[in-house]
């Protein structure tokens, strides 16, 4: 007679229901002598039983009729089968996998585990001798000793799970606070990156992530679309902030100065090298080293910037001896650099080390509702910087700044404010005609663009306006008004109403022709 409640002190030292199921199942097998010995267990959404090894490649529905333990976890009641009343049990492939090897004197027990707090009841399943299974299930002891199974499982599940519900409220507080922060950060931002369209605050949430991250950064975007103030934004919400900030511009460099920069040199590496000097790179350690159009770096150098940027580590013109270098590389570029790679002017490895994590800044021209308030923004530094009081600008002034393409991007703009400022009185408003100088030759050409482009059309989309009545106009800006206002109507009765089409055909954007068309009151 196995006296089972001596082994009652092997589990109750056990911390881990894993660990607990292991060595229930390894003392009953081992003193049972048992072909199989298996404790089924619900998985994580209670859908399916599977043993409690992982290794063992079963699993059945717990909705499963096909198989005996659907019917015992319904009824609640133990199940014996033996080798007979197993051949009622074969439709189930993976059941009648297990008991294949069952013989004519063996017996499958099957045994529901009433763990508290669990929707689904584990499942002791125990393969052996019929007489022996039969007579240890009605001992006291073991009956005593299983129960006791059930009692320590019960309390350590109940700490592990108090246990994830504490991790997963840590990590749900981890996440708010990060949340939180970058809020904080982008709102703090939209300070320096100015626009309240969609497109700028996707811009500024992937700036805090970025600079969250320790990855090479790429900022790709047009002349004039701020990317030294992305790059710097970068550094200054990284942890990196307290730390230099250091930013070359490769192509306002020449070709034979640019790595000596980079690397520095030794006293004696060439004419003129009268002592060492310390270059950009070692000037970033530990901070940021921002690479201003990287795709005009000569090829040669490409090679020696990627050694450093895998191995940290660079040696100065002249010099003998490896130094090291822990800074975070930024760069930017106005070219598209996968057609410089195909050109062959840039190194495909670079390349895809630089673009661990690419940003691409948006034109002004599509997102056209930031430029009023670009404009204030401007308007104030000006204010600030030459001491003046310009109060704001006119709503046509405004109007005016929003019809216009701007090729030169936030830059342009900038410019052009500043030029209306320089016009406009202290105590007085921006106004219209602060632009017309400025304005002018880009609305000529313009015109002049449209008139070609017109001239292909048939003679039915030609406008009205022509060469002969030209001295008759007596006021410039109403006859460009009335002059554009004809021709869009043309080009979209061309179109047929599409003002995509129509758009593409003047070479303006889409957001561009939709705001003449509301200003000249267009409503096709």
């Amino acid at each position: 007679m196995i006296n089972w409640l001596s082994f009652t002190s092997d589990l109750l030292g056990l911390r881990k229901t894993s660990d607990l199921a292991t060595q229930f199942i390894n003392i009953v097998g081992r003193e049972l002598a048992l072909d199989q010995a298996m404790l089924l267990v619900p998985n994580s959404d209670g859908r399916m039983l599977i043993p409690h090894d992982n290794g063992l490649n079963y699993s059945w529905l717990v909705t499963d009729f096909d198989s005996p333990f659907a019917h015992v976890l319904q009824s609640q009641q133990e199940m014996y089968l033996d080798a007979e009343a197993l051949l009622f049990w074969q439709s189930n492939r993976t059941f009648k996998q297990l008991v294949s090897s069952v013989g004519m004197f063996d017996t499958v027990w099957i045994q529901p585990l009433n763990i508290e707090h669990c929707h689904i009841n584990h499942i002791l399943l125990l393969i052996g001798d019929s007489k022996q299974l039969r007579l240890v299930s009605k001992q006291e002891s073991f009956l005593k000793f299983v129960d006791a199974f059930t009692q320590q499982w019960t309390l350590l599940y109940e700490i592990e799970r108090e246990k994830q519900s504490g991790q997963l409220l840590k990590e749900s507080l981890v996440d708010i606070q990060r949340n939180s922060r970058q809020q904080s950060h982008a709102t703090d931002l939209s300070f320096t990156l100015i626009g309240k369209s969609e497109a700028m605050k996707r811009l500024r949430e992937h700036i805090i992530s970025a600079a969250e991250s320790q990855l090479s950064v790429i900022i790709q975007g047009e002349t004039g679309t701020g990317k030294e103030l992305v790059a710097q934004a970068i550094h200054d919400f990284s942890p990196r902030k307290h730390e230099p900030f250091v930013a070359i511009n490769c192509a306002a460099i020449p070709e034979n100065l640019l790595e000596s920069e980079l690397f520095g040199y030794c006293k004696g590496a060439f004419s003129g090298a009268d002592c060492d000097k310390q270059g950009l790179i070692a000037q970033a350690n530990k901070g940021t080293l921002f690479l201003d159009e990287i795709g005009d770096m000569p090829l040669a150098l490409q090679a020696k910037l990627l050694r450093v940027l895998e191995s940290r580590s660079y040696r100065p013109v002249g010099g003998k001896h490896e130094q090291t270098s822990d800074f975070r590389l930024v760069s930017a570029t106005h070219v598209n650099l996968l057609e410089q790679v195909n050109l062959k002017s840039f190194r495909q490895d670079l390349y895809y080390r630089l673009f661990q994590y690419p940003l691409s800044l948006p034109r002004l021209a599509s997102r056209i509702e930031d430029v009023e308030q670009l404009s204030h923004h401007f308007v104030e530094l000006f204010n600030t910087r030459h001491k003046r009081n310009i109060r704001g600008l006119h709503y046509k002034a405004l109007d005016w700044l929003k019809s216009h393409s701007y090729p030169g991007n936030v830059r342009e703009l900038k410019h052009l404010v500043e030029y209306g400022c320089a016009q406009t009185n202290d105590g007085s408003q921006l106004e219209e005609y602060c632009f017309a100088n400025r304005f002018a030759p880009v609305v000529a050409q313009s015109i002049d663009t449209q008139i070609k482009s017109t001239e292909s059309y048939s003679a039915s989309c030609s406008p009205t306006v022509s060469h002969e009545n030209l001295s008759s106009i007596d006021d410039l800006r109403c006859a460009l008004s009335q002059f554009e206002e004809q021709i869009i109507r043309q080009r979209l009765d061309h179109y047929g109403g599409d003002r995509e089409k129509a758009a593409k055909s003047l070479k303006v954007p889409k957001r561009t022709l939709a705001y003449k068309c509301q200003k000249l009151e267009i409503k096709r």
